[in-house]
């Protein structure tokens, strides 16, 4: 069976001529592989491999050999050449041939010219949590953006991964096999890096959708149902239609850790990594959380890996790579991801609606949206500060972008009476600016334009470089939706304190930005052990604050700098029940269009 590459990554005068070679190559992979990697994963249980990358000869007299500094799907610079030890250089011959350290990345060959280079070294790989490179007993997991050096000259090239593992062992990736099934063949080093490997004692499935083939494959025990896992992936995968005009791909590989501590997912050219904890798949909520996960990086297959905006494009792996457009390439993918599940029939309305709400109440105690646009936190994701300072000074690329891409989706359906969406403006782009090109502020606006037959130049500058202040209630009345707190409208007292148990006492870990305690000027770190000269027996702030009501004035000490402090805080309120997200008991013909249009879902009988 002839397996397909993705060319969308590669550079135009390369695309026409390796897609000749691969065409060769599916006979004889090794034929044309002009760089040769060998992973010897030896010694597992340390958590140790040795690497070998052998390239062809060149005129050239030095080579300079380098590892990125960040991985794709992460916008953060990481020490990714902090695993490397006891490098050797050799020629064809077994001679040894002269090196220099130029930088933390960097490594310099000298007399290279006309000569085969073998580079070898022992690689340390125990970043899990980091979805970069992990080797122990049971598995190994590989993004060759922390394993495999790359040479400028030779960035275009064909490159053939051999892997020697322990026997047993299952190797699966996104790439296609070469002649066996522990190696893989990458038409150049920006594919490699982006189709990451994981080989171990895995569970695998392997299915059909529309004539695409899929893996999924399991590293660890929890409590998933694995045949539960297949069937939903199934419906997911069959998604791609409500927003774009084909697949890019003909294969695609779901890859899971079960695990403990690692947490997350980063999306992939051709596959996925998701890391969740082992006892997190079996409740509703976790086990659509996972799914949710699964569709977000479903959708990236497109956003981002088959359209992505200037400043990423090509990537720079040696350094940031700027771009204002992050909100839209994170936002919008966290937008459509439950749509999808929706759509799928995976997710029910009301929950779907239950994490629409929870994004609105996000929105509302996140004091930092007026103090950033989601421009400016795409330009600064590389700096992102996050904490406590992050929420009361910032917005992030997720939960802002996913906000604003509502707030464009319904401007839209509202201009178009229904006939258009975001998606359109989505399509457009996976069209029009497919890889190598690249799209930027106003390419969108242009989009926008000709999806809609208005400008939406002053939108942008409000919602995109501004500081959005949406109405919600207005804005959900488009769809047939309301606000409710449920019926008990009871309010609480409040601080805008966060804290966690200490020795004595609750440390302060976060404060709100102008709530009563920021007022009264409380800090983190801050250590209270009273509330109104009476020990701070309770474990939690909120309970102790039940004993008191809304505009009440309390006397709190509380230790700083191992010094004992007293101030006031005049509490403020907040309403006891959970914001959540209802339908309407009469909505009227217009906004069961709008909600259609929205979900694509005809509106739900009460």
């Amino acid at each position: 069976m002839t397996r397909l590459f993705n060319f969308s990554s590669l550079k135009p005068h390369k695309k026409h001529l390796l897609a000749f070679t691969y065409c060769l190559a599916a006979l004889s992979p090794s034929a044309f592989a002009d760089v040769l990697v060998d992973i010897n994963i030896d010694k597992p249980e340390h958590h140790l491999s040795t690497i070998s990358i052998t390239f062809d000869p060149s005129d050239r007299q030095q080579m300079q050999l380098q590892l990125p500094v960040w991985r794709t799907g992460r916008y953060e610079i990481l020490n990714l050449a902090n695993g490397i030890r006891a490098l050797s250089v050799t020629d064809s011959e077994g001679q040894h041939l002269t090196w220099s350290k130029s930088a933390k990345d960097t490594w310099l060959i000298e007399d290279v010219a006309n000569k085969s280079v073998t580079v070898s070294y022992q690689l340390y790989a125990n970043q899990l949590g980091k979805r970069t490179r992990h080797i122990d007993d049971s598995h190994a997991f590989l993004d060759a953006s922390a394993v495999v050096m790359y040479s400028d000259e030779t960035r275009d090239e064909q490159h053939s991964i051999s892997l020697n593992v322990p026997e047993g062992w299952r190797s699966v990736s996104g790439l296609a096999f070469g002649e066996n099934e522990h190696q893989f063949i990458a038409p150049n080093y920006d594919v490699l890096v982006d189709s990451p490997i994981e080989t171990g004692e895995l569970k695998h499935h392997e299915f059909t959708v529309d004539g695409r083939e899929y893996e999924l494959a399991i590293w660890g025990e929890g409590n998933y149902v694995e045949q539960d896992m297949v069937r939903d992936l199934k419906k997911l995968v069959q998604q791609g239609p409500a927003i774009w005009s084909d697949y890019p791909y003909e294969r695609y590989v779901f890859m899971v850790h079960a695990t403990s501590g690692a947490r997350g997912a980063t999306e992939h050219l051709n596959s996925t990594i998701i890391q969740r904890n082992r006892y997190a798949f079996n409740s509703r909520d976790d086990y659509l959380s996972f799914l949710s996960t699964a569709s977000h990086e479903f959708v990236h297959t497109w956003n981002v890996k088959q359209y992505r905006p200037e400043g990423l494009v090509p990537y720079n792996y040696q350094a940031e790579n700027y771009s204002n457009l992050l909100w839209l390439s994170e936002g919008s993918t966290s937008y459509f991801q439950n749509q999808l599940l929706v759509r799928a029939d995976i997710m029910t309305v009301p929950e779907y609606l239950k994490r629409v709400s929870k994004r609105v109440n996000g929105f509302m105690r996140k004091p930092g949206r007026d103090s950033q646009s989601v421009a400016q936190t795409s330009f600064d994701k590389w700096i992102d500060e996050g904490g406590d300072y992050g929420k009361n000074h910032s917005v992030n690329i997720y939960s802002e972008g996913y906000l604003v891409s509502w707030l464009l989706d319904f401007a839209i359906i509202e201009d178009t009476k229904g006939k258009k969406s975001y998606r359109d403006v989505h399509n457009a782009l996976s069209k029009d600016f497919a890889l190598p090109k690249s799209f930027n502020e106003q390419d969108v606006l242009t989009i926008l334009r000709d999806v809609t037959g208005k400008s939406y130049e002053s939108w942008w500058q409000e919602n995109v470089h501004g500081t959005p202040q949406p109405d919600f209630d207005k804005l959900l009345a488009k769809a047939g939706l309301k606000i409710t707190y449920g019926k008990n409208e009871k309010v609480n007292a409040w601080t805008g304190i966060s804290t966690k148990p200490t020795p004595g006492g609750l440390t302060v870990t976060a404060v709100e930005k102008n709530s009563p305690a920021w007022q009264s000027g409380f800090t983190t770190d801050d250590i209270i052990v009273a509330v109104d000269g009476l020990r701070m027996a309770d474990k939690d702030l909120n309970k102790r604050l039940k004993n008191f009501a809304p505009e009440q004035t309390i006397h709190v000490s509380f230790f700083r700098r191992d010094q004992l402090m007293h101030k006031n805080i005049t509490l403020g309120a907040l309403p006891e029940g959970t914001l959540s997200i209802k339908l309407v008991e009469k909505p009227s013909r217009k906004q069961k269009q709008f909600f259609k249009a929205w979900t694509g879902m005809k509106f739900p009988k009460a």
